[in-house]
């Protein structure tokens, strides 16, 4: 059954939608289930309960405690994941577009969301729980949990509560990064740079926060559940409790934590620096490519995964100087943009019709010329000749198709579509008009001849596209069109003028320009005689000009 317009397929999406919720709660409860699982491990043995308080701590107060955990967790876990659920839900594309930004905001902070879910939250909520319970079973069940029991439950839960928030930030960002492709192709580049920056976590942070949970909170838990341990055992031993850091131990304890957070703070620093110096480098280096320096290298300066990156980014360089010089020789025997096309498309062979205004131009009493020079002038002549003219053509937007000889065959319209193609041929002639006055003054202030073309131009339906076999090829433009233009130049010399004009070119520029009819003349090949028409002026009218 054909769908309606507009729709698109929404079972496979609207799982994918789901399979994403379910692999983000999949984390949360692997996660929760062996923090959890590690924690308890940790009050059991660190605690020091006896056989009463562990069956009632195991059997009744941890899973009151984490009820309320984890309610907060799977309601605010639905909350973060609904946009993705709604972008995956939605039956039109149109809908899914509207709601592809908010998604991809979404999938970028689920990450920190998922962080900040578990300190400020499930951690609070499940140290609150704890103690609402604990003192309840203290008063009404005889739990007896002493002070400094309470304190080691706190310490513990901030442990675990860090190790599970890093666990869950790295496991959703590699989640997340697999459904990017599925929602990028609805928002464009500008917004998605845009959103990315926005929501740009560095690097340097990232692993500061690691390594500040990673090092520093065990220490610190470690050295409080020491000191707590040892109050306790003093007690037990009927021994005067020692106040704060005058007890040599403790004093002891406190310049460990301190001097090991300290030491992994400033190692993740450095650590942090040297990883953010090498991708900033990188960074850069591909700003300047970005920017043309296609010429941009990296130093390759150590040993670890960067160095594969540097060198892949010099290749890379290398390949696109190779491509820039093969562009540039290439737009050297064809046009820049067909240059262009060929690199960034291939080459296919076969044509397209299309409706284009062709020039050609020639020069007159060449075989004459070329009779009277030898052949490295008259190959300097031409240079110079092409050289002068062919900017007038190029800045109408027209394609210079070949050089043959003494001939230019350019074309307004094709390979690229351009607007007003006529206009732009004959602005073209006017202009190489003007550019080979400018020539021959030259050329006769260093004593050599000056050069006399005729031009003809005509518009039409025609063939463009590559012809020839499948190891050499050129693009051209085939049929009548380019014969009449042909033609056109061919009667220049008879009837005294530069520059001919058809009727179908007359019509389109009849306004912008001041053409002198001619009596109607017969092209070679047509039953019918042919209407043309001078080009008087220099210039095209203001008007015209400033389109």
């Amino acid at each position: 059954m054909t769908q309606p317009e507009g729709r698109i397929e929404t079972t496979n999406t609207v799982d994918q939608g789901r399979a994403f919720h379910r692999q983000i709660l999949l984390i949360y409860v692997t996660a929760a289930s062996a923090f959890t699982l590690l924690g308890v491990f940790f009050f059991i043995t660190g605690l020091d309960f006896n056989a009463y308080q562990q069956k009632l701590v195991l059997g009744l107060i941890a899973p009151l405690s984490s009820l309320p955990q984890i309610i907060a967790d799977i309601w605010l876990i639905n909350r973060h994941v609904r946009p993705v659920r709604l972008f995956f839900a939605a039956e039109r594309d149109e809908e899914r577009r509207n709601r592809a930004r908010a998604t991809l905001s979404r999938l970028l902070d689920l990450p920190r969301l998922t962080a900040g879910r578990i300190l400020l939250v499930h951690a609070p909520v499940i140290a609150i729980a704890l103690t609402i319970n604990s003192l309840w079973a203290n008063r009404y069940w005889g739990l007896g949990l002493a002070r400094w029991q309470f304190l080691t439950i706190y310490v513990v839960v901030v442990m675990f509560a860090s190790g599970h928030a890093i666990y869950e930030y790295l496991a959703v960002k590699r989640v997340c990064h697999d459904v990017f492709p599925k929602i990028l192709p609805y928002v464009d580049d500008a917004e998605r740079d845009a959103l990315t920056t926005a929501h740009r976590l560095a690097l340097r942070t990232q692993l500061l926060f690691v390594f500040a949970f990673v090092a520093c909170v065990p220490l610190v838990a470690l050295g409080a559940t020491t000191l707590l341990k040892l109050e306790r055992l003093l007690e037990q031993a009927n021994i005067q409790r020692i106040a704060g850091i005058e007890n040599p131990l403790a004093m002891w304890v406190l310049l460990v934590v301190l001097g090991g957070s300290g030491a992994a703070i400033f190692l993740a620093t450095m650590l942090a620096r040297d990883l953010t110096s090498s991708a900033g480098e990188l960074v850069d280096a591909m700003k300047r490519v970005e920017r043309g320096d296609v010429q941009a290298t990296l130093a390759v300066s150590s040993t670890d995964e960067f160095a594969d990156a540097y060198r892949g980014f010099n290749r890379m360089t290398k390949g696109l100087v190779e491509r820039e010089r093969l562009r540039d020789a290439f737009g050297r025997y064809v046009a820049p943009e067909l240059a262009e096309q060929v690199m960034k498309h291939g080459v296919s062979m076969g044509g397209t019709q299309v409706r284009a205004t062709v020039l050609f131009i020639d020069i007159r009493g060449f075989t004459t010329l070329s009779e009277q020079m030898e052949p490295a002038l008259l190959v300097n002549l031409l240079n110079r000749y092409f050289a002068a003219v062919g900017p007038a053509i190029r800045e109408e937007e027209g394609f210079i198709n070949k050089f043959g000889g003494d001939s230019l065959l350019a074309v307004f319209g094709a390979p690229l579509p351009t607007k007003e193609h006529e206009l732009r041929a004959v602005r073209a002639a006017l202009g190489v008009r003007k550019a080979l006055a400018e020539f021959n003054v030259r050329e006769e202030a260093d004593g050599r001849m000056p050069v006399r073309i005729g031009t003809g131009i005509h518009s039409g339906e025609m063939i463009a596209g590559s012809v020839g076999s499948s190891d050499r090829m050129e693009y051209t433009v085939i049929g009548d069109v380019v014969n009449v233009a042909a033609r056109l130049q061919a009667l220049t010399k008879e009837l005294g003028v530069d520059i001919l004009i058809s009727r179908d070119v007359f019509e389109k520029v009849k306004d912008d320009v001041a053409a002198r009819p001619l009596p109607a003349v017969s092209i070679r090949g047509k039953a019918e005689q042919l209407d043309v028409f001078a080009l008087e002026q220099d210039e095209v009218n203001s008007k015209s000009s400033s389109n």
